[in-house]
């Protein structure tokens, strides 16, 4: 509910794919106990025209993918498209670079929320 931000009128896209842990959190849990709707795309590999276009066409409010994907999305200058319902964007799983904060920000005027969950912390 804090870090994801979410409400029952929201929309979740997580990109992560099922075999991660963030997809159980991302995808079901924090969306489920939120009452959010979560969206599902069949995006075999990722590619940042289909994330723009995605996110462009569908009234996604929550997007969350991992740090390398927001560097490849910055990187495809992600100010080319509009996303007229996203309102928060949340990362995990590594450390995000500076740079990709600050561009994702100019390019979209949206800030990442970055997380450290548990997955980060049972490493042995």
């Amino acid at each position: 509910r804090y870090w994801m931000n979410l409400t029952p009128s929201d929309v979740m896209w997580n990109t992560s794919d099922t075999g991660w842990a963030k997809s159980a959190y991302g995808s079901v849990f924090g969306p489920w106990i939120c009452g959010s709707c979560v969206f599902v795309h069949n995006m075999p590999l990722f590619k940042p025209e289909v994330v723009g276009e995605t996110l462009s066409r569908y009234p996604i409010t929550t997007f969350c993918t991992a740090p390398t994907a927001f560097h490849m999305l910055v990187q495809h200058d992600m100010s080319r498209y509009n996303f007229p319902s996203l309102k928060h964007c949340v990362t995990g799983g590594e450390g995000l670079n500076p740079e990709v904060f600050a561009k994702w920000r100019t390019q979209t005027g949206l800030d990442i929320h970055e997380g450290y969950g548990q997955s980060e912390t049972v490493r042995l």
